[in-house]
C-alpha cells in the first residue's frame, strides 16, 4: 500500500517552488538532450533532460515531467524536443520511474523536481506531466494529487490502475489525450472525455492515429504541447497571441478535413466537437458548431457510429471471453491438452482478421492481439514467480503466437520450459529467440533459469554462435 505521508512529502515538492534556484542551468549546454543527469541530493536517481536554447535567468519557463514505462529518460524526451524547442519547454524524463511500485515512482518524481528547482527557474503555473503506457498512467497520478499541475500529456493509457487516483470534482487540470488506432488502450482512451465531463472539471482532448502501443511522433506531440499553450492563453497565464490561434484554427480544419476526406466521420465529428469548444466565441468557432450540426444529423454519419459501437461492443466481447478463459486456466492444476490448440484457433483467426479485415476490423484484431500479448505476460510472468512453469510456458507460448516477432517472448518461454525439463522445447525457443534478434549471449549464460541445459549440445552450439 503506497504511504500517505510519502505522497504528502511529493505534493509539498511539487508546490514548493523556490524564490531562486540554487544553480541556474549549471553545466547544462542549452538545445541538446542531456541523457543522464545525477541528481544532487540522490545520487541513485537520475534524468534525461532538455533546456530550450533561448533560457535565461530573468523570466520563468514552463516544465514538462515525462515517465517512461521502462525508465528509459531519452527515449521519453526525444518526441517532445521539437515541442520544447519551438515553445520554450524545459523537459525532464526520470531514468529510474518505470512500470512498478508506485512508491518507487513517488521518488524519482520528487528527485527530478527538486533537482529541476535547483537548476532552473520554473513557471509554478505552467507545470505539466506526460507519460507514455504506465507512464501515462503515473502522469494522470500526480496531477491528481497534485493541485498545483496544469496539464497531462497521457499517451497510450489513460486512468491510473488505482481507482483512489481517479480524477474527482475538484480536479481541473488539462489533459491531452494520443492514442494509436491499433493499440489495446483505444475504448479506455475515447471514452476519458466523457469519464472526465461526468465527475470532474478537467477539459480533455483526444487525438488518434494510425499505430499501435508506441510512443507518439514529435508531430503529434507537438500538437498537443500547442494545444496547453493556447489553454494557457485562455487562462491568461501568458498573453494572447492572434497569429498562434489563426495557425491553430488552420490546422485544425486541415485535421477535420483530412478525416472528412478520408471517411472517417466519427474521427472527424470528434475533433469538430472539441473546435467549437476550444474556440467558441470565434468565427471559426461558429463555423465549427454549424459544420458539427450538418454532421451529426446526417445519415452518413449515423451509420458510421452504428458501425463503431458493433466494433467497440465485439472488441469488448472478445477482451472479456479470453480473460475468463485465462481465469479458468490458471485456477486448474494442470493446463488441459486442448487449451493450446483452442488458443492458436484463436489467435489464427484474429491474424487473418488482422491482415486482410477492412481498416476498423483490422484496428480491432490488431487491439485484441495487443491485449491477449500483455494479458499473458502479465499473467505469465506473474505465475513463473510462483514456480508454475507449466503454466507459465503454456501463456508465454500465447505470446509467442500472438506478438511472434518479439524475442522477448521467445526468451520468456525457453526460460519456462527449461524449469519444467522440457529441454528440446527449451532450446528450441531460445534458437527462436535468436532468430528474432535476441542478441545477448551474456544474458543467457548468466540467467539460472537454463542451468539445467547448459550441457546439451544444441544449446553450446547456439551459445557458440553468438558474440
Amino acid at each position: 500500500m503506497t504511504n500517505p505521508g510519502k505522497i504528502l512529502t511529493v505534493i509539498i515538492l511539487l508546490q514548493a517552488f523556490p524564490a531562486r534556484p540554487v544553480l541556474i542551468a549549471q553545466g547544462i549546454e542549452k538545445d541538446k538532450v542531456r541523457d543522464s543527469v545525477i541528481c544532487r541530493d540522490d545520487n541513485r536517481q537520475s534524468y534525461a533532460l532538455y533546456c530550450p536554447a533561448g533560457y535565461v535567468e530573468t523570466r520563468s519557463w514552463p516544465l514538462v515531467l515525462i515517465f517512461d514505462p521502462g525508465a528509459n529518460g531519452a527515449a521519453g524526451v526525444d518526441p517532445f524536443v521539437e515541442a520544447g524547442r519551438r515553445y520554450g519547454f524545459i523537459l525532464a524524463c526520470s531514468n529510474n520511474s518505470r512500470n512498478g511500485p508506485m512508491q518507487n515512482n513517488l521518488d524519482a518524481a520528487a528527485a527530478v523536481l527538486r533537482d529541476i528547482q535547483e537548476r532552473f527557474i520554473v513557471d509554478g503555473r505552467r507545470i505539466y506531466v506526460a507519460g507514455f503506457s504506465g507512464g501515462s498512467r503515473f502522469a494522470m497520478t500526480l496531477a491528481v494529487m497534485d493541485g498545483k499541475i496544469s496539464g497531462v500529456i497521457g499517451c497510450g493509457a489513460g486512468l491510473p490502475n488505482d481507482r483512489n487516483f481517479f480524477p474527482q470534482e475538484n480536479a481541473g487540470f488539462f489533459y491531452f489525450g494520443i492514442v494509436g488506432s491499433r493499440d489495446m488502450n483505444y475504448q479506455e482512451m475515447l471514452a476519458l472525455p466523457d469519464f472526465f465531463s461526468n465527475r470532474s472539471h478537467v477539459i480533455s482532448y483526444i487525438r488518434t492515429f494510425p499505430g499501435g502501443h508506441q510512443w507518439p511522433s514529435s508531430k503529434l506531440v507537438t500538437e498537443a504541447v500547442e494545444w496547453l499553450v493556447m489553454k494557457s492563453m485562455d487562462r491568461k497565464i501568458i498573453p494572447d497571441d492572434p497569429l498562434f490561434r489563426s495557425y491553430l484554427e488552420n490546422k485544425t480544419k486541415k485535421l477535420i478535413d483530412g478525416n472528412i476526406s478520408s471517411g472517417n466521420l466519427v474521427g472527424a465529428v470528434r475533433y469538430m466537437t472539441f473546435a467549437e469548444r476550444d474556440f467558441r466565441g470565434s468565427p471559426f468557432g461558429s463555423h465549427m458548431e454549424v459544420l458539427l450540426g450538418k454532421y451529426q444529423n446526417s445519415s452518413e454519419y449515423k451509420k458510421a457510429i452504428r458501425a463503431r459501437n458493433r466494433i467497440m461492443s465485439d472488441e469488448s466481447g472478445s477482451r472479456q471471453k479470453y480473460m475468463n478463459y485465462l481465469g479458468e486456466i490458471l485456477k486448474s492444476q494442470v493446463v488441459p491438452d486442448s487449451a493450446f490448440a483452442w488458443w492458436k484457433n484463436e489467435v489464427s483467426t484474429l491474424t487473418e482478421l488482422r491482415d486482410k479485415g477492412n481498416a476498423d476490423k483490422s484496428a480491432m484484431a490488431y487491439r485484441i492481439l495487443n491485449f491477449i500479448s500483455i494479458l499473458c505476460w502479465e499473467e505469465g510472468t506473474n505465475v513463473y514467480s510462483y514456480r508454475l512453469y507449466a503454466h507459465a510456458a503454456f501463456l508465454f507460448g500465447i505470446c509467442t503466437m500472438s506478438d511472434s516477432e518479439n524475442p522477448n517472448t521467445w526468451y520468456y518461454l525457453a526460460r519456462s520450459l527449461a524449469k519444467e525439463g522440457k529441454t528440446t522445447k527449451a532450446v528450441d525457443a531460445l534458437y527462436s529467440a535468436v532468430k528474432h534478434d535476441l542478441k545477448s549471449r551474456e544474458k543467457i549464460e548468466s540467467d539460472p533459469a537454463f542451468d539445467s541445459i547448459r550441457g546439451n549440445t544444441r544449446y553450446k552450439a547456439l551459445i557458440g554462435k553468438m558474440r
